[in-house]
């Protein structure tokens, strides 16, 4: 009767050092788990600083909410990886190249009227919408808080888009963030009627070398730089 309390305890000691063996390797396994988990990286993408606002006026082949004058296409600045294309109907061109990127504090952007092909562009990858042949409409220089017309496009015939450009920021609230990319770069279409009914609106991250479509706005791209 007296090795009873002993043994109990000697019992008791093991199953303490095994629990606590289980814990150890439910930690190193978790822990191991999440070093081979993809991680979202802040730091992957192209680095954003400004964006640019193109408004879409009302009457175009795009989408804008009714009861407002334009919608805003918005393409984020990097090194000139990113661009955006506006579609035309009715015209002779297929569409509005636009790239903007990043010389020191201000912003150029280059804009060309894209000609029609036989190959179409919804088939076309990034780097075949980039060197697109077309008509230069102009190269344009601002700094943040800037405004201004692109005025080139309208010696071709086509409707010439307001440009802001502005800070860049998130994704509007509840917007979707893309979990393997950097959050800031994307491009985006909205539109808001006014400040008692809600803005519609689309918004898509494009992967390195990848074109998306933003909604009947337009197409996003991202070039892969070297």
């Amino acid at each position: 009767m007296v090795l009873l309390p002993f043994s109990v305890v000697i019992v008791s000691r093991k199953c303490a050092a095994a629990g606590r063996n289980v814990l150890g390797l439910t930690a190193v396994l978790l822990v191991g788990s999440l070093l081979a988990w993809p991680q979202a990286n802040p730091n992957a993408g192209p680095k954003i600083a400004l964006g640019i606002g193109i408004s879409l006026r009302a009457g175009g082949p795009w989408p804008v909410a009714v009861g407002a004058d334009h919608a805003i296409f918005y393409v984020p600045v990097g090194k000139g990886e990113m661009l955006g294309v506006i579609m035309l109907s009715k015209s002779r061109f297929l569409g509005i190249r636009i790239v903007p990127s990043m010389h020191r504090d201000s912003v150029e952007i280059a804009v060309t009227a894209m000609l029609k092909d036989k190959k179409e562009l919804s088939l076309a990858t990034c780097d075949e919408i980039r060197s697109w042949p077309g008509v230069d409409a102009g190269s344009y220089e601002g700094r943040k808080g800037a405004s201004f017309p692109l005025s080139g496009l309208g010696k071709l015939g086509l409707p010439v888009f307001q440009v802001d450009i502005v800070p860049a920021g998130g994704p509007p609230p509840g917007g979707f963030h893309h979990p393997y990319a950097n959050f800031i770069a994307y491009c985006s279409c909205e539109s808001t009627r006014d400040e008692l009914n809600p803005s519609m609106g689309t918004l898509a991250y494009p992967d390195a070398g990848k074109c998306v479509e933003i909604g009947e706005c337009a197409r996003c791209c991202r070039i892969s730089l070297p």
